[in-house]
């Protein structure tokens, strides 16, 4: 599993002017500056009941408390209430504010709420069961909605590939907990597409996709045995064959194009040929394998995918 990526933290304070028709929401923002939260927060609820809920001020001071607590409590927590209504309020802000006078300081606390549930849904793509998988799913489907009213500019394709590769790594080491699990392969195919319609030279996509499909072949060979029909055997066989070389092979021939001295691509390359006893090619990245552990560009041990 690869490390997860986050994006940097948005630190924001609550600005000292204030319009003169609102009084309570100024005592929130004093509340704040003193760091007196849970004073902000019932001020600040008061305020939202009074004329003063007409200003978008209020509601960006709303949003911005509930966001410190949020920090304060229930950092991590992916269903988290507080979180929740920092969204809520700062998009309402947004809404109100025509003249764009607190327009920055709300979108600068959007993005960084935007990025906490970038977190965590990259953190739920560790964890995640077949019954939880849509978790991480939604949680990066709100990252993705409210940086599109924050910072429609920021490029979210990095973050996308990231979030794609990490859910298919979690459904590779699902799938290897449940072999009998038919719909995961495609689960993880799927995924590692997306990360290469995202960057087609993702050298470790095209590698992981290629991965894959052999893998699918080795186990559908563990399946056989003594028992299996010999129709069975034959189909079985002649699909373990399709998936390795007009699925694997392509790929990681891919992979091998983007980066021909890379170790596991290279070692990848001959396990396939290997399979589909092509000799010459074989002994051709067998060779290839010795030449780059001699010149020190790889090391003699086998990585796993």
């Amino acid at each position: 599993m690869k490390t997860v990526i986050v994006i940097p933290l948005f630190c924001i304070l609550v600005g000292q002017c204030v319009a003169q028709n609102t009084p309570i929401t100024k005592a929130a923002v004093d509340f704040c500056s003193k760091e007196d939260w849970t004073s902000a927060q019932e001020t600040i609820a008061r305020a939202l009941n009074t004329e003063e809920s007409k200003d978008p001020y209020c509601w960006y001071v709303d949003g911005y408390i509930h966001k410190e607590i949020y920090k304060l409590k229930e950092t991590g927590q992916p269903q988290s209430l507080l979180r929740l209504r920092a969204v809520d309020s700062f998009m309402k802000a947004l809404e109100m504010d025509d003249y764009g006078k607190h327009t920055k300081m709300t979108k600068l606390g959007l993005k960084y709420l935007a990025s906490t549930y970038y977190n965590d849904a990259l953190m739920l793509t560790q964890t995640f069961k077949s019954s939880t998988e849509n978790d991480p799913i939604s949680l990066f489907g709100k990252f993705m909605t409210i940086m599109e009213v924050a910072d429609p500019r920021t490029g979210v394709e990095r973050f996308t590939a990231e979030f794609e590769r990490n859910m298919g790594q979690r459904y590779y080491q699902l799938w290897t907990e449940d072999l009998n699990n038919n719909a995961l392969p495609e689960k993880i195919i799927q995924r590692y597409k997306r990360v290469i319609a995202i960057d087609s030279t993702d050298t470790d996509a095209w590698y992981n996709l290629s991965v894959i499909y052999y893998n699918q072949a080795v186990f559908k060979y563990r399946l056989l045995d003594s028992k299996t029909d010999i129709f069975d055997l034959v189909t079985i066989q002649q699909e373990c064959s399709d998936l390795i070389s007009k699925m694997a092979l392509p790929a990681m021939t891919k992979a091998y194009q983007l980066q021909p001295e890379k170790g596991e691509v290279v070692r990848g390359m001959m396990y396939i040929h290997r399979a589909l006893e092509h000799e010459k090619d074989t002994d051709f990245f067998k060779q290839e394998v010795s030449r780059l552990i001699r010149e020190g560009k790889i090391g003699s041990i086998v990585k796993q995918p």
